[in-house]
């Protein structure tokens, strides 16, 4: 339904869950499936494409599924073709003076660039039901370097001011497109510390392997990602790189098909077993590990045990570093009118060394294992120290939770504790990409949660939800402790601007907490006014009653804001103990008219910044002939804070908008021409991940990662003083 807020909701059966629909011979079907509000993909489908978000989209193509031969299509010898490309050029101006910032109202251009990003993918069967997958780069140039602080190199410019003049850039553009194209568009790939990664295009990922009725197996290398698992309610294996620095990769067993139904029909449980040893438990493809796990379905009983490793020798299973094991279990019941669910999972981290990071840097982290935590794990974790002994709760962690759902109303409460020096291998924690999945299942280090979620809905028209946690330090750790002095403080203080505190939120350790509690309120509502025409609003506010040691983490100020001097028990957003954080509200309206097919609407209130309030206003229609307009407004007010009363005047750009006008043409496999004004603010997507959609959290503008692993640009930042006018082009084939 292209991708359309109601979603198709499928019918459970027997085996599982249905959808019935009638398509054509050939129609290409895209999609993903949406259960309990998060999108996942169907890791059954024939082939995945890149949804342009970082994530996969499953697909199919009918037409191979009507062989007539009553063979399914996804196990016949056939290679698709996929790609995912971009390309566009970018005019880049500066709207304020970079030393006198008062000069503001300038439109100088500053630079023009090209950039290019393609990915293309060769994905199928190379004999029946042997997969195949193979990710060939073309080029990963990014438009906009400027954008993300005038940080990365990687741009194609065909004028840079005092740099390159316009007729040396365009002498070098044609020269470069009628020579070389490939290679002018790629350029060089960075040296990221281990391998170089040599110039595009180049072997990204290949990934290939077998299914018989018993034994299922891949292998994948360098980019090739394991799938996911998620069983119970954490995920315990994410999209896990084979080796990203050219080097490592991994074997995955599991049972084949008939062997599960034979098991399952001896004893009426359904058993999923499977093995991967791998050299890529870093990421980086420079450690050993493995992970396996083992477990059953008897109705809607789950149990699932999973255990992980990580060596740090030539050899396998030498010289340990990590274990995890990992326990879940949830089943669910009727009752009444609903279902009732319970859940339980739980971590046992252990540690075979001690690994402490004082001497690291984000900017310069260095392979030596005695104090390289991040040389370890390839920068996903957030438990740099580690004392080598098991602490106790320290390594530790759990979740629980209890639910009951009916058409009217809902509810689920849940409770959740990490230990300081707990963590998980093989699940990403990625401050480059601004990834926190470890965070944002497990909690923050040293924390406890207690959550409560619950919706009700009187009438078909009319949802509200709220959602309240509460959070607690586990233990008290001291400031001068040794687990906090050698952690990487520079992860969670400093070095990330004065607004480092909204970019990095919820992975900041609670360390010199004596007590007391921060407490979160996010209340929602929808309404439902006609059929397509839905009303939303939200909010999300946070009140401090954390009982903090006095003294300061070494290297910087608290993250979440405690007061200008990092001590104290107040918001640094607000000067007080109570935050607004975000709100928002939303109107979209879904229509059969040929003229306006779509239009959504949507209200921010961004009060996460300590100096300046951050108001914004977007709208989108999908129009006809393929087209869709976008407008978007941003005001910046300095506030009555601390912060506030410091943040100079003229630095201050007040108002910022945003114009673009995007098409979807229907020729040569669809792509969509986009054209983009922005000053002074963008609510558009980042190039890489699809620059034609907005970049949204609910109502409000996101932040952004630079791509540069350096820093962070929160969405009051972006693109202030600064002005672009955008061209390009999206494939997605």
């Amino acid at each position: 339904n292209n991708w359309q807020n109601g979603a198709e909701p499928m019918t459970k059966t027997d085996k599982g869950f249905t959808l019935t629909k009638t398509f054509k011979a050939s129609d290409v079907l895209t999609y993903k499936f949406i259960s309990d509000g998060n999108w996942t993909t169907d890791l059954k489908a024939p082939e995945l494409v890149d949804d342009g978000f970082g994530g996969k989209n499953s697909r199919v193509t009918v037409a191979d599924f009507l062989g007539g031969d009553g063979d399914s299509g996804a196990g016949k010898a056939k290679i698709n073709f996929v790609s995912w490309s971009m390309i566009g050029v970018q005019g880049n101006f500066i709207t304020q003076g970079v030393v006198d910032k008062s000069n503001k109202g300038k439109l100088d251009l500053d630079s023009v660039s090209v950039g290019f990003k393609s990915y293309n993918k060769f994905v199928g069967n190379f004999l029946p039901n042997c997969p195949l997958y193979i990710e060939i780069p073309l080029s990963e140039i990014e438009l906009d370097p400027v954008a993300y602080g005038g940080l990365g190199n990687e741009s194609n410019y065909l004028y840079k001011k005092d740099v390159i003049t316009a007729q040396d850039g365009l002498k070098q553009f044609l020269t470069g497109i009628l020579t070389n194209p490939a290679g002018y568009l790629s350029k060089e790939q960075p040296n990221d510390g281990k391998k170089e990664k040599g110039y595009s295009p180049f072997l990204g990922s290949i990934k290939f392997g077998f299914n018989t009725p018993y034994i299922n197996y891949y292998t994948g290398y360098v980019d090739a990602k394991t799938e996911s698992r998620q069983k119970v309610k954490w995920t315990t294996v994410g999209a896990w790189n084979g080796g990203y620095q050219h080097d490592g990769g991994y074997h995955v067993f599991s049972l084949g098909n008939k062997a599960v139904a034979a098991l399952e029909e001896k004893t009426g449980i359904s058993f999923d077993i499977g093995f991967a040893p791998n050299k890529s438990a870093d990421r980086k493809g420079h450690k050993y590990g493995y992970f396996g796990w083992a477990g059953i379905t008897w109705n809607d009983l789950v149990i699932d045990f999973q255990t992980n490793g990580m060596y740090d020798s030539d050899y396998m299973f030498c010289d340990p570093v990590e274990h995890d094991f990992i326990l879940g279990v949830k089943d669910t019941f009727s009752v009444g009118d609903g279902k009732l669910s319970f859940a339980l999972q739980g971590l046992l981290s252990t540690s075979q060394k001690k690994i402490d990071s004082d001497t690291l840097s984000l900017a310069g982290v260095t392979e030596t294992n005695d104090n390289g935590g991040l040389g370890y794990f390839g920068y996903s974790t957030d438990s740099t120290y580690r004392s080598g002994e098991f602490d106790g709760i320290q390594n530790v962690a759990a979740d629980v939770s209890v639910g009951y759902n009916t058409p009217l109303f809902g509810a689920n409460v849940e409770y959740r504790m990490r230990g300081a020096q707990t963590s998980m291998l093989f699940v990403q924690q990625n401050i480059d990409d601004g990834v926190f999945t470890i965070s944002d299942q497990l909690g923050v280090l040293n924390s406890q949660n207690i959550d409560f979620n619950g919706y009700v809905s009187p009438f078909d028209a009319l949802r509200i939800d709220l959602g309240v946690g509460v959070t607690m330090p586990l233990e008290h750790i001291k400031n001068d402790s040794e687990i906090v002095s050698k952690s990487t403080l520079a992860m969670y203080t400093g070095g990330w601007g004065a607004d480092g505190a909204t970019i990095l939120g919820a992975a900041t350790p609670l360390y010199g907490v004596k007590g007391g509690a921060e407490i979160a309120i996010k209340p929602a509502v929808t309404f439902t006014i006609t059929d397509g025409m839905t009303l939303g609003a939200y909010a999300d506010m946070y009140i401090n009653c954390y009982d903090i040691e006095d003294g300061k983490y070494s290297g910087g100020k608290w993250v979440n804001g405690f007061g200008a001097d990092g001590v104290g028990d107040t918001y640094g957003a607000s000067d007080s103990s109570f935050l607004l954080k975000y709100a928002g509200l939303s109107f979209n309206w879904k229509t059969d008219n040929e003229a306006v097919k779509n239009v959504g609407v949507w209200y921010g209130l961004d009060n996460s910044n300590s100096a300046r309030l951050f108001n914004t206003l977007t709208a989108q229609a999908e129009l006809k002939y393929g087209f869709k307009a976008t407008l978007g407004f941003g005001v910046r007010t300095i506030k009555d804070t601390e912060a506030g009363d410091k943040f100079d005047e003229d630095a201050n750009n007040p108002f910022g908008f945003a114009l673009g006008l995007s098409r979807q043409f229907t020729a040569l496999k669809k792509p969509i021409l986009y054209a983009q004004f922005v000053y002074n603010t963008d609510p558009f997507a980042i190039f890489g991940g699809g620059q034609d959609q907005l970049r949204m959290n609910r109502s409000n503008l996101t932040n952004v990662c630079d791509n540069n692993g350096i820093g962070r640009v929160t969405a009051v930042n972006f693109y202030e003083g600064r002005a672009a006018l955008r061209l390009g082009v999206r494939w997605d084939i």
